[in-house]
């Protein structure tokens, strides 16, 4: 489950500029969901691209020497989102 975390081998320059790219382009989309979410905290298409986008992000962001420290603060989003989504659902049901 964390093997994104696993030591790799140094990245040249130019794997790290393509990383940093990634995850410079992660985190716009993430703006973006984030921000959709923000005006309607219920959208559910918006939650699911969320959750998926911050997935895709996990292992960019820790190859990153740039992105790496907003892993903490990323893990701590997912939690959150999933509480979110929990919530949205157990109040959607009806018993």
């Amino acid at each position: 489950m964390f093997g994104f975390l696993k030591k790799r081998p140094a990245a040249t320059a130019a794997q790290a500029a393509e990383l940093d790219r990634q995850a410079e382009g992660l985190l716009d989309t993430i703006v973006q969901l984030e921000q959709q979410l923000a005006r309607d905290p219920q959208a559910a298409e918006a939650q699911k691209a969320l959750m998926l986008a911050y997935n895709r992000a996990l292992p960019v962001f820790a190859r990153s020497l740039r992105y790496r420290q907003e892993m903490d603060a990323l893990f701590v989003k997912i939690d959150a989102l999933r509480n979110t989504i929990r919530t949205s659902v157990q109040g959607g049901q009806t018993g």
